[in-house]
């Protein structure tokens, strides 16, 4: 297995949401999707939100919902390291690292709680747009900075939303 395996960590500021040997990884990135297999140029660069698919050899895929972050592709003697059944320290092998900010299986999202966060956040979106055309004080730097974040919680359940309920 270690020949063709990749080593995969997903790792946000709360935990190791990943660990494991995968056959490859897809992901989107500002440059493009991006799959990565055995053998991949060493790159480091940014991970856009969406859905990134860890492909695993016995099939049992692993999809991670990740809200932005950065990806570092080491390709190296035993790069993979523990991640890889069978991989020596000798061994030429890869290991994609992946830190999020905020990530989550798909398999443990809350469809439910989704809903209630996009209908809050549209409503605080609506709210501080409402608010930004009745006022023209010197506050806007705040008001923009809170729009903003209202903004980024509404992207966030979308994304959430637009898991297909296979991977549920």
């Amino acid at each position: 297995m270690a020949e063709h395996a990749v080593g995969v960590e997903v790792v946000t500021p709360e935990q190791e949401l990943f660990a494991g040997a995968a056959t490859a990884v897809v992901l989107a990135t500002s440059e493009g999707d991006l799959t990565v297999m055995a053998g991949h140029a060493e790159t480091i660069g940014d991970v856009m939100p969406g859905i990134v698919k860890i492909e695993r050899e016995d099939g049992d895929d692993v999809n991670v919902i990740v809200h932005g972050g950065f990806v570092q592709i080491h390709t190296a003697a035993g790069a993979a390291g523990a991640l890889v059944d069978g991989a020596g320290e000798a061994e030429r092998t890869t290991r994609v690292t992946l830190l999020v900010g905020i990530a989550e299986l798909t398999t443990e999202l809350d469809v439910a709680r989704a809903q209630e966060a996009k209908a809050a956040a549209e409503t605080r979106v609506s709210e501080l747009k409402n608010q930004a055309n009745r006022s023209s004080d010197d506050s806007s730097a705040d008001a923009t900075a809170d729009l903003a974040l209202a903004e980024a919680d509404l992207a966030r359940a979308e994304l959430r939303l637009s898991v297909p309920a296979s991977q549920i």
